[in-house]
């Protein structure tokens, strides 16, 4: 089923927008997004700097047909590439796509949800997220509004959720900012969702100061979903003495 929020004035003409955001199918969801609950968000957002579409459980043959907007290049250093690595994403039964795209088919930001790899895999209901906004689009809210639509999820509270922010990632010369300022900023924006910082010894995070992890811990995730994560954060195997 598909959602759908308006988030323009009411004396707008809609119906171009709508029809860009209600025609594509929803994926089948598996894993710890299966829920039949969960179903598909759609925003219209008026900016600045123009109309966005918002679409959460994007499916691939949305994303093919778009292309990523020259500044949305953190993680993949290049537009192609990124959408390359949207796209496969977007393939994926047991991840979540939420982007923002223009009418004229550019992606400008995304949040991604996909099952722990590395050093947290191991517990099905453990996710991390991951979010990027163009550096053409930057200062809008935008990174608020796609985590809005992103954890509208009916078992969000099911589920632990990381955040990993790396500083090699962050465009910190294009925004002016330290990246303990730069840190900061990710810190504010996820605790404003339900996250918060914990210390870990995963040796990614530890490589540099500014780096920093944060999590959301469901209140109704599972103790074993809890004890994982804890076991991951300080590599000890049993932390259940200390929940």
């Amino acid at each position: 089923m598909i959602c759908h929020e308006k988030l323009l004035s009411k004396d707008e003409n809609m119906s171009h927008y709508e029809s860009l955001v209600s025609t594509i199918p929803v994926i089948e969801q598996r894993g710890a997004l299966r829920s039949k609950a969960n179903t598909t968000h759609s925003k219209i957002l008026a900016t600045p700097a123009g109309i966005l579409l918002l679409r959460s459980f994007c499916p691939s043959s949305l994303i093919e047909i778009l292309r990523a907007d020259s500044g949305l290049c953190a993680f993949a250093r290049l537009p192609e590439r990124e959408h390359a690595l949207l796209a496969s994403l977007a393939q994926r039964s047991d991840s979540a796509l939420t982007i923002a795209y223009t009418p004229t088919g550019e992606i400008v930001g995304q949040v991604t949800l996909a099952p722990a790899d590395g050093s947290w895999a191991g517990a099905e209901h453990v996710y991390e997220i991951a979010i990027e906004v163009s550096s053409n689009w930057r200062r809008l809210g935008l990174a608020r509004y796609l985590l809005d639509t992103a954890l509208t999820l009916d078992n969000l509270d099911e589920l632990v959720i990381l955040a990993i922010g790396l500083s090699w990632h962050w465009d910190t010369k294009g925004l002016g900012l330290s990246p303990f300022q730069y840190r900061q900023l990710i810190a504010q924006l996820l605790t404003a969702h339900g996250f918060a910082e914990y210390t870990t010894t995963e040796e990614n995070i530890t490589a540099d100061p500014a780096n920093i992890l944060l999590a959301r811990i469901g209140c109704q995730a599972r103790t074993e979903t809890v004890n994982h994560f804890f076991s991951c954060m300080l590599r000890m195997d049993d932390l259940s003495g200390l929940l």
